[in-house]
């Protein structure tokens, strides 16, 4: 009997003590560049336009690096633009885990300095989305 009240006991405060309390924490990093960009902002540009800047990153992507893809393979590149006119931040998500890979260094690499995002009269960092598709 005593085991059996030993144990229920354990079990008792086990299960008591082991409830925790959900708290609500505000959420952390930087959510500005999820805001609308008002008309009088100015986006950053790249030398020959963002067709241009493309182009360039299609050029100097090494397919030969990019394993295990078959159809269809796509990844989202985030990146930003700082106040100087360089590629600060990059962010590359997709299914395949090379082409990522890939992606990210081809970005890392272009060195050309874009002309800075504006805002209200002064440079500021801007936030871009590129989608990359490509098809083996």
């Amino acid at each position: 009997m005593k085991k059996i009240v030993t144990f229920a006991l354990c079990l008792g405060f086990g299960l008591a003590f082991s409830q925790t309390q959900e708290t609500k924490t505000p959420p952390t990093g930087d959510h500005s560049r999820d805001k609308f960009i008002p008309e009088q902002s100015k986006q950053a540009e790249y030398p020959g336009g963002l067709s241009a800047f493309m182009r360039e990153v299609s050029q100097k992507i090494n397919t030969n690096r990019i394993k295990g893809a078959k159809g269809r393979t796509s990844s989202q590149a985030r990146f930003s633009v700082n106040a100087k006119g360089y590629i600060e931040t990059i962010i590359v998500t997709g299914d395949n885990e090379s082409l990522n890979h890939e992606v990210e260094r081809v970005m890392k690499s272009m060195k050309t300095q874009w002309k800075p995002g504006e805002y209200k009269g002064n440079t500021v960092m801007i936030w871009f989305n590129l989608p990359f598709i490509i098809n083996f």
